[in-house]
C-alpha cells in the first residue's frame, strides 16, 4: 500500500469561502468516484489554525506505485489539478507500508 500525502497553502487573497475554492472542495470529494483506482481517501481543509500549518490536506491509499503513477496521470486528476493554478501552491510526499 502506498499513502500519498498532499498539503495546500492557498495563496494571499484566496479565501476558503470563496466559490473556486468550494469548486475545488467539491472536485476532490468526487475523485474517489471518478478514480477506480483508489483505495482510501480523507481530504479536508485544516483544522488546526496555524500560520504556518497548510491550508487543505489530502491522504490517498493506492495499492501500488503504479497506481499511484496511473492516478497521476488520470484525466480527472489532472482535471482538478488544474482548478489549483491561482489558488494554491501544494508539496506532496509518498511513504509505503
Amino acid at each position: 500500500m502506498i499513502s500519498h500525502v498532499v498539503l495546500f497553502k492557498f495563496l494571499p487573497g484566496v479565501s476558503i469561502e470563496g466559490d473556486d475554492v468550494k469548486a475545488f472542495h467539491a472536485a476532490m470529494l468526487d475523485l474517489p468516484g471518478k478514480i477506480d483506482l483508489i483505495r482510501g481517501w480523507r481530504c479536508g481543509f485544516n483544522e488546526t489554525p496555524d500560520a504556518e500549518a497548510a491550508d487543505y490536506v489530502l491522504v490517498a491509499e493506492f495499492e501500488s506505485q503504479v497506481d499511484l503513477y496511473a492516478y497521476f496521470e488520470h484525466p480527472a486528476h489532472v482535471g482538478v489539478l488544474k482548478r489549483l493554478e491561482g489558488l494554491a501552491t501544494l508539496v506532496f510526499g509518498d511513504i509505503s507500508g
